[in-house]
Order: C-alpha cells, then sequence, then structure tokens
C-alpha cells in the first residue's frame, strides 16, 4: 500500500513538472535577440519574459524605432513614425494614435528600468513583429524609413510656395551654407500663420525623421544620429495650419567645409 502511494506521488510530481515546462514559452529558456530590419538591437538591460510576452526596456526600443519618449511619473508618452502611444507603468490601458486600447499585460519596473511590451509598442508605432522561437529572435520590419514621396538625396528643395501664408524663417544651418561639422543641427522657426505641429512632417536628405525631431507650434529642431557624409543636403518641412491649409517648406546646405 505504501508502495502504490509513493508510486503515485511520483507520478503526479512528474505529470506537474511537465505541465510547469509546457506552460513556459520557448523563449524563455535562453536569452532573446530582438532584430530591427535584420540588424541586432543594443538593448541594456536584455529584453525579459513575463506572462508570454517579450518585454524591453523602455528607451532603447523606441530609440530603434525612431521614436522619442518623455516618461514623466510613470506616464511614458511616445511619439515616432507619424504615431503616439501613451501608457502607464502598472495599468493595463494603453492611447494609441487617441484610441482607446487594452494591454495583456502591464509596462513593470525591475530595479531602475522600465520595461513596455515590445509587441504592441512595436506595432503601434507602425512595424511588423515576427518571433522565430527556434533561434529565439523577434524580428522587427519597419518597411523601411524612406518616405516613398520624397525627392531623392541630395534632391533641391521643392519650391516654397503653398496655399498657406507659412513659411519657414531663422533657418540653421542657412540656406546654401556650407557647414564643418558632420552632425549638425537643423532648425527652421514657423513664419506667417500658425502651425499644427502634429501634422509636421520632416524630410532629410529624402528620408522622413519626423520621430527624430522635435516639433512644436513655433518650429522644428533635428539632429542627425550619426555623422553625414560631405555633400549637398535637402531638407523638407510640410504640414498644415491651423486652419487646415497644407504648406511645404524646404532648403539646402552643405556639410565637409574647411
Amino acid at each position: 500500500m505504501a508502495s502504490s502511494r509513493l508510486r503515485f506521488r511520483t507520478i503526479l510530481a512528474a505529470s506537474a513538472g511537465l505541465a510547469w515546462l509546457l506552460a513556459v514559452p520557448a523563449f524563455a529558456a535562453g536569452p532573446v535577440t530582438v532584430q530591427v530590419n535584420g540588424v541586432p538591437a543594443d538593448l541594456h538591460p536584455a529584453p525579459t519574459e513575463r506572462a508570454g510576452r517579450v518585454f524591453v526596456p523602455l528607451r532603447g526600443v523606441f530609440e530603434q524605432l525612431g521614436a522619442t519618449v518623455v516618461y514623466d511619473s510613470g506616464a511614458i508618452n511616445a511619439t515616432g513614425r507619424h504615431h503616439t502611444v501613451s501608457l502607464h507603468v502598472g495599468s493595463l490601458q494603453a492611447v494609441v494614435d487617441n484610441q482607446q486600447e487594452t494591454l495583456d499585460v502591464a509596462p513593470f519596473i525591475i530595479g531602475a528600468s522600465t520595461y513596455v511590451p515590445l509587441r504592441f509598442i512595436s506595432q503601434a508605432l507602425g512595424a511588423n513583429v515576427n518571433y522565430d522561437g527556434t533561434n529565439q529572435i523577434v524580428a522587427i520590419n519597419t518597411g523601411g524609413d524612406r518616405d516613398r514621396n520624397a525627392p531623392p538625396p541630395n534632391a533641391p528643395p521643392p519650391a516654397d510656395t503653398s496655399a498657406s501664408g507659412v513659411t519657414i524663417a531663422d533657418l540653421v544651418p542657412a540656406r546654401g551654407a556650407v557647414v564643418r561639422g558632420d552632425r549638425p543641427t537643423v532648425q527652421a522657426s514657423f513664419a506667417g500663420g500658425r502651425v499644427d505641429p502634429n501634422s509636421v512632417r520632416v524630410v532629410f536628405d529624402g528620408r522622413d525623421v519626423t520621430g527624430q525631431a522635435y516639433v512644436s507650434p513655433r518650429g522644428v529642431t533635428y539632429t542627425p544620429r550619426g555623422p553625414i557624409p560631405p555633400d549637398r543636403h535637402s531638407v523638407r518641412i510640410s504640414g498644415r495650419d491651423r486652419d487646415g491649409t497644407t504648406f511645404e517648406r524646404g532648403w539646402t546646405f552643405s556639410s565637409g567645409g574647411m
């Protein structure tokens, strides 16, 4: 009788262990690698798993996706790729492009880092996410940052003509200027009308960099993430004024001057 009870307990324990193993996602067995457009993302600290979801450190993933983020007392507000995302640590409620959405798992804090759900954030910013369970790779594809309607790099800027009276002033670098640095800050102020900052798009050398720029009703500031080649560069700024009328302005400058 005692032998039967012991055998039953052994079988029960083995069954419980098997059920636990089956319940754990495959990628929990080792580190998860995150790739953005085929390039491994350098995330510190490393991604972690909770409740069957991959979570990543807050700023690391937003920066990899070309977005800017503001964190204040648990509130997370991100802007990039023409989308806005708002979350809160410990809350399942999120707002994406002014639409209420519900998360499966809430953002949380480990040590000094805030973690956010990778798939939700990536898709909210317009990216595609796929998981390779065999190799434990989360692949994010942004579809390319280049603006399909943008002119090719180094093309002359569009003529400063539009229905709106909005113009750009206080250009940095100045129109036609030659700068010596390889990461020049690009700035422009709006004049001639009130601008809707949510409508503004910034294109640098044919690439949409709105998610990396600071945009306000008063103007735009953008600094390239890395060195730019010595060449002529084009800047294009478009959007709408408060009346809904569109505008499009641009200028060029050169880098690499001695």
